[in-house]
């Protein structure tokens, strides 16, 4: 762990364990910002994804099967019961084109919403993830979909 890191963790325990409307507002900053101060083991686990959480797997002598088209999983959050509208205009997008997803409602689940809110870097809910990126809610998705790219990156080329 190296030094930044360090300071990350420590700023992220000054704030996680604190109470009161100061220790509040940090998290919420924190939040919105994309938790740059985090634990530890999240740290430790955000550089582990990023190096796809270890080395690929070996090959093997026998001759590989047919490899079959593999879709890239898309799943769009909603945050409250009241954005369940908007949430329905975004998988009205992936139905026309033909796209598999699940709707996943984030009330109650504090840990996936903090992964959510990180990796959406500021863009409001209802969101959509394409193979754990954050592409954007409605607008950006029907760019993506006119554009041909929402099935190139789910379908692959």
């Amino acid at each position: 762990m190296g030094l930044l890191d360090k300071l990350r963790d420590r700023g992220w325990r000054a704030i996680a364990h604190g109470d009161g409307a100061l220790a509040g507002a940090a998290r919420r900053v924190n939040d919105t910002l994309g938790r740059p101060l985090a634990s530890a083991d999240e740290l430790a686990d955000r550089e582990a994804f990023a190096n796809g959480y270890g080395a690929a797997p070996a090959a093997s002598a026998a001759p590989a099967a047919p490899k079959t088209q593999e879709v890239a999983p898309v799943v769009v959050y909603y945050f409250k019961e009241k954005q369940w509208r908007d949430a329905g205009k975004l998988t009205e997008v992936l139905d026309a084109s033909g796209v598999p997803y699940k709707v996943v409602n984030l009330d109650g689940d504090e840990a996936t919403q903090a992964a959510v809110r990180r990796d959406a870097k500021g863009r409001g809910g209802p969101l959509c993830f394409i193979a754990g990126e954050c592409v954007g809610g409605r607008t950006e998705l029907v760019n993506l979909a006119g554009s041909g790219e929402l099935k190139r990156r789910v379908f692959g080329a």
